[in-house]
């Protein structure tokens, strides 16, 4: 934690030691050193397996992993047909055409639930015993995400797909699974984050900072689920951590990211993840990949239900990033809700370089 309150949203490009990074090379450094900050405070350590071994038998993929205290298997019923692959949080998606989806059944590694309960006879905790209380689940969602990666490089000839087209997408409590699965996971091409509210693209300072101008309740630091996050973090001060989420946004540069929101649901926190997003766009533009971000608030829609400016949104990133296109997509649409604060640059006090 830092010694010293910072209300502004962390620089993304000053080391822990002060060190401001100049090269693309550098910012692999500072990468690892948010994930490492996000693994401390947020989720606990992604573990890395021993052993994968998957088969594919017709549509049924399954994926083994093997540790030195024993195995589970992640299944998944591959359905649809393309060389891009999209990994879908539990489901499958219309969002994504014209791609293979490969559902991720998260509680086959740890169970889903809306309270803040763990399981430790979940099946993660059969192959790492020693982790039980030690991590939320979206660090082991996040080991499960890389392990279905993994059995698919082991049958990609089979099933006729290009590792280098992957994509997660989900939606709510599975639209932060799926940003912390492709900023983690640097095999993911393209990260489709839907309606993810706090603990997804949400910074946690500028989420305070709403409720305490408006007084309306969001999701933050203190009132998330500790069931997904460390128990610990809802002791935290959100202005003393030394990271916050446009950071965890920031780690997939310069792969290729879309955010959707909806600010139809004052839950969600759109205006915290506007500035969140904003703050992270700098660190793609420092890359000279600025294209390869967008992001799309448009509302008056259920939950989980895009509507048509959404969905076209969607297609212009996989057609470019999945699909081969050469249109360089650009998608911005502001949160529309009257009464929001949109100026990001309030919540930023460093500036943004041109990495070498």
């Amino acid at each position: 934690m830092l010694k010293t309150k910072n209300t502004k949203l962390p620089n993304p490009f000053a080391m822990h030691d002060g060190t401001l990074i100049t090269t693309k090379a550098q910012w692999e450094c500072r990468r690892n050193e948010i994930k490492a900050d996000l693994e401390k405070y947020e989720i606990g350590p992604k573990q890395e397996p021993p052993t994968v071994a998957a088969t594919l038998s017709g549509s049924a993929l399954s994926v083994k992993v093997t540790t030195s205290s024993g195995s589970i298997t992640l299944t998944s019923t591959v359905s649809g047909s393309g060389s891009c692959v999209v990994i879908g949080m539990n489901a499958t998606t219309s969002l994504v055409t014209g791609c293979t989806q490969v559902p991720f059944a998260h509680d086959q590694v740890v169970t889903y639930t809306s309270s803040s309960t763990q399981t430790q006879s979940d099946p993660f905790y059969k192959v790492y015993p020693s982790l039980w209380g030690k991590i939320g689940n979206y660090s082991a969602w996040a080991w499960g995400i890389s392990r279905l990666i993994d059995g698919l490089d082991q049958v990609k000839d089979q099933l006729k797909i290009d590792m280098t087209k992957i994509s997660t997408w989900g939606c709510s409590y599975a639209g932060k699974m799926s940003l912390f699965g492709g900023a983690f996971d640097e095999r993911v091409a393209l990260t489709i984050v839907e309606e993810s509210g706090g603990g997804g693209i949400d910074a946690w300072r500028t989420s305070a900072d709403f409720v305490t101008r408006t007084g309306t309740s969001i999701e933050k630091i203190d009132n998330t689920n500790y069931s997904w996050f460390l128990s610990s973090m809802q002791r935290l001060d959100p202005y003393s951590l030394p990271h916050d989420h446009h950071e965890l946004i920031a780690m997939i540069a310069p792969r290729a990211a879309i955010i959707l929101g909806n600010d139809d649901y004052d839950w969600l926190g759109d205006e915290s993840g506007y500035k969140s997003t904003m703050a992270a766009i700098e660190v793609f533009k420092a890359m000279g990949v600025a294209d390869h971000i967008g992001y799309d608030f448009t509302s008056g829609h259920s939950h989980c239900a895009a509507p048509a400016t959404q969905v076209a949104s969607v297609k212009a990133f996989v057609d470019r990033f999945l699909q081969g296109g050469t249109t360089s997509p650009s998608v911005a649409i502001k949160p529309p809700k009257s009464g929001f604060d949109l100026d990001y640059a309030k919540v930023i006090d460093w500036t943004t370089p041109t990495l070498q």
